[in-house]
């Protein structure tokens, strides 16, 4: 009888602490992967708060007495003309260049439209834009490197509507170019010899263009200087929709400006 009753009572607290055991190792496994959610998400929390400080970019008092000295506030007058920006020099010392000085623009050009610091080098770049003529304007940006106490000019690049090289008075009917037009150009090709029409030959040949740009960069003192002007004549009609001809001209030494690359979307065969 002892033995039976042993045996009923082992029977019955076997299961019971089988199944305290399991309830047990799920609880703690439950309450382990709380604890983890909790940990992960204040990590997270402390890392979002962490970037969205970071994030709060604060101006060095270097670059608030610049923004100070070549920031324009109030309505800034562009007063570059294209000769003035091809005629600024670049930093250079293998040449023996020291560069435009950043004291010689401002003195003669004014404060510039907008301005940016580059706080890990700190190089600045000036922007200078004009007033909106028929939905375009001129833009120059000027690169310097600071150079003990001063600046000087690094790199530039300028996008510039020069009155020299008119555009197609509103209002007046543009040239129909056609297939042949565009077939008896000729583009400058120092392989076969051909110099490429010039400005002028193009203008006596097709008239104005819609828009006139003239575009001047040099990036570094390694790159050389390119100048040169885009010409792009509109020439849709009620029969030919989306009709163009894109012309693009590089200046020469005897300055002139000589056809290097044209593009074109022309149906018209004849006028």
């Amino acid at each position: 009888m002892a033995k039976d009753a042993d045996y009923k009572k082992r029977s019955v607290v076997g299961p019971i602490t089988i199944f305290i055991v399991f309830m047990t190792v799920c609880i703690m496994l439950a309450l382990g992967k709380l604890m983890l959610t909790w940990g992960a998400h204040a990590v997270y929390k402390d890392l979002e708060r962490k970037s969205m400080s970071s994030s709060v970019y604060q101006k060095s008092s270097e670059e608030l007495k610049l923004e100070e000295n070549v920031l324009e506030r109030g309505n800034h007058r562009f007063t570059w003309t294209t000769e003035e920006i091809i005629n600024l020099q670049i930093k250079d010392p293998a040449a023996g260049q020291n560069g435009s000085s950043l004291d010689q623009v401002l003195e003669k050009h004014g404060k510039a439209s907008s301005f940016l610091y580059t706080e890990s080098n700190g190089n600045i770049e000036l922007s200078y834009v004009s007033e909106g003529i028929q939905g375009h304007h001129s833009s120059l940006r000027l690169t310097f490197e600071k150079d003990g106490a001063g600046y000087h000019l690094i790199g530039k690049r300028a996008n510039i509507l020069d009155e020299a090289y008119p555009t197609l008075p509103q209002g007046d009917s543009p040239y129909l170019w056609t297939k042949a037009d565009i077939a008896a150009l000729q583009v400058r090709d120092e392989n076969t010899g051909h110099t490429g029409m010039s400005y002028e030959e193009i203008v006596q040949l097709f008239s104005l263009p819609r828009e006139s740009e003239v575009f001047i960069s040099r990036l570094d003192a390694a790159d050389s200087q390119h100048i040169g002007l885009e010409l792009k004549y509109l020439t849709s009609d009620e029969r030919y929709n989306n009709e163009w001809v894109h012309l693009i001209f590089h200046r020469q030494e005897d300055g002139a400006f000589r056809l290097t690359k044209v593009s074109s979307h022309i149906d018209r065969r004849e006028r």
